[in-house]
């Protein structure tokens, strides 16, 4: 009996192991799973000739194409949710009762692996340059920060996840230093924080159509610009949303949850040949409305965009990072601009700034050059091909939090200073990156030197000629 039951056992196995590949005669699996992008099937001859890596390719497809493959991961979550209250996926974190959180927000959760000062004070510095090259154009400026989840509504998440580091986090060194710089920054943490009502979708990572409303108020008040609130208008609750995470988690399985429907009148239309506000540019005309509007948003946009779009004539909304808003702005003309960026992506605004102009400093006098080591390069920029790319980095010892970094070109005779991004440290140094209007270097090698600055005495770190790459 214990014979044949090991046989019933093994074959058994065996079977279920063979139904994702032997399904795949009858139907293979070309559901996108989450944020996943599809893996086409490979060849082992292309346009580039022979795939040595052809197999690894096939293995990278089938992972994506077998048979019943949503049912599957769809069972094993269920089975590992409901029994052991975890999660099956590495991005998703199973918290209390049907909740789910992002796990890439974690860092922030647990106030581990926070910004040092200097990269906070860089972010601020980047953020300014951008508020006065907004500023500069005749546009107004806005920043705002979405809350991560589990920022906001920590109660559901797991117990084990109760230890923590330290209980700031990257957003709040952000707030207090964009005070002190003149950022015009809109605080949705204390918006949300005064409702009592929770506003973010259990099984997704975003807030509801409630919360998206509470946000695209709370940025217009900081504006300034009138606008309809939206207060009057009715909201039907209706259980009809599936969440990203829950989709994620639960590709066969996952349920609908209750979200809103605002009935609020949309005077706007496409400009763009739109699909649905996942699109990445997407531009809006609204005859109803007046001025223009310029908007970064992420993923949180979504619920965002319909509310904006009703509030002003023109508006473009573009996920495209780094911002090229110098082009963008020039295209556009907007009278407004507006960077919305998830808590758990602040860092971007370091390593990534937006595509602009630098700076010129007009009235200074340079120091002789220190024994610090440094470097610098150009390089077309791929984003805008009209712009040079001023790139390089300082020994870090030659930088204390608020050192700015500036590059000085000597061209055709005549010395340029320019204000530079700081994007964060490497075993090289302090980097900087500063763009140049490519007609303003001329032809041939260009004298240049990477410049430290306390804000009154400037100092020549290193001097190298260089030639556009």
């Amino acid at each position: 009996m214990k014979k044949l039951f090991m046989l019933l056992f093994t074959a058994a196995s065996l079977i279920i192991c063979v139904i994702p590949f032997a399904g795949m005669t009858f139907f293979v699996s070309d559901e996108e799973i989450g944020n996943e992008e599809r893996t086409e099937f490979p060849k082992i001859v292309t346009e580039d000739g022979v795939q040595y890596d052809y197999f690894s390719r096939l293995g990278e497809w089938f992972e994506q194409s077998f048979a019943f493959r949503p049912q599957i991961i769809s069972a094993d979550a269920e089975i590992q949710s409901r029994l052991f209250g975890v999660s099956n996926l590495d991005s998703v974190v199973k918290g209390r009762g049907d909740w789910l959180y992002y796990s890439s927000s974690l860092d922030d959760y647990l106030g581990r692996r926070t910004l040092s000062s200097r990269s906070v004070k860089n972010i601020v510095r980047n953020l300014k340059l951008t508020q006065d090259y907004v500023k500069a154009g005749g546009a107004d400026f806005i920043f705002t920060v979405a809350p991560n989840k589990n920022t906001l509504y920590p109660q559901n998440m797991p117990y084990y996840y109760s230890v923590k580091s330290s209980p700031l986090r990257n957003a709040d060194f952000l707030a207090s230093e964009l005070a002190l710089a003149g950022v015009n920054y809109c605080d949705l943490f204390a918006a949300f924080k005064n409702e009592e009502e929770i506003l973010y979708l259990k099984q997704d990572s975003h807030w509801n159509d409630k919360g998206a409303m509470l946000a695209y108020n709370a940025i217009l008040d900081s504006l300034g610009k009138q606008h309809n609130d939206y207060a009057a208008a009715e909201a039907v609750r209706e259980k009809t949303f599936f969440g990203d995470l829950g989709k994620m988690l639960y590709p066969a399985t996952a349920k609908p949850e209750y979200n809103y429907q605002y009935d609020i009148h949309a005077s706007y239309s496409y400009a763009t040949p739109t699909k649905s506000v996942e699109d990445a540019v997407i531009k809006t005309e609204n005859p109803a409305a007046q001025g223009s509007l310029y908007m970064y948003r992420d993923s949180f946009g979504n619920a965002l965009l319909p509310f904006f779009a009703n509030a002003y004539g023109k508006a473009y909304f573009t996920k495209a990072f780094p911002l090229n808003l110098s082009a963008d702005m020039g295209a556009n003309k907007p009278d407004t601009v507006a960077i919305e960026l998830v808590e758990r992506n602040i860092d971007w605004l370091e390593a990534m700034p937006p595509v602009i102009e630098a700076p010129e400093v007009t009235d200074y006098t340079v120091s002789e050059q220190t024994n610090g080591s440094g470097s610098i390069v150009a390089k077309t920029s791929d984003v805008n091909m009209q712009l040079t790319e001023l790139l390089g980095s300082v020994d870090s010892s030659l930088c204390n939090d608020d050192t700015e970094i500036l590059v000085e070109l000597s061209v055709n005779g005549k010395q340029r200073l320019y204000r530079a991004f700081c994007t964060g440290a490497d075993e090289e140094g302090e980097r900087f990156l500063a763009y140049v209007p490519s007609s303003e270097l001329g032809g041939g090698q260009i004298r240049a030197s990477v410049v430290t600055s306390d804000g009154k005495i400037y100092t020549r770190v290193v001097t190298e000629d260089i030639s556009v790459q």
